[in-house]
């Protein structure tokens, strides 16, 4: 009797795992932010990095945060991202929230130069 409290436990325990972890839609990104923020206006006006889109090859503004990112001016800096659904509830904010998993590169560029140089 105990081997079979043992089992349903440990089944039981593997099952939450799976349904917790499966519950959280997410994925991983590399994105490009420039060496400066600029004034942008999105729900509200705000200041905002700088991203580097590949397929355009050009910047565009980047209205969200990214959560244990320290900016520091003066880099053009390449990045692991994880996004985290959050769903359609909150209004004016994005769909994902943006959270650092690596630092891939800190390259050194021009604050003055406006748009940066591409990466």
């Amino acid at each position: 009797m105990l081997f079979a409290t043992k089992q349903i436990n440990l089944i039981t325990f593997i099952f939450f795992a799976f349904v917790i972890g499966c519950g959280r839609d997410e994925h991983i990104e590399t994105i490009i932010i420039g060496p400066y923020k600029v004034d942008c206006v999105g729900a509200f006006e705000q200041e905002c990095y700088l991203e580097f889109n590949e397929e355009s090859q050009r910047w565009e503004f980047f209205y969200e945060g990214i959560q244990g990112f320290d900016f520091e001016p003066g880099y053009i800096y390449t990045l692991k991202v994880r996004l985290e659904d959050r769903g359609t509830e909150i209004q004016d904010v994005g769909r994902s929230a943006y959270h650092l998993i690596e630092v891939l590169s800190k390259e050194v560029a021009s604050v003055d130069e406006r748009p940066p140089r591409k990466p």
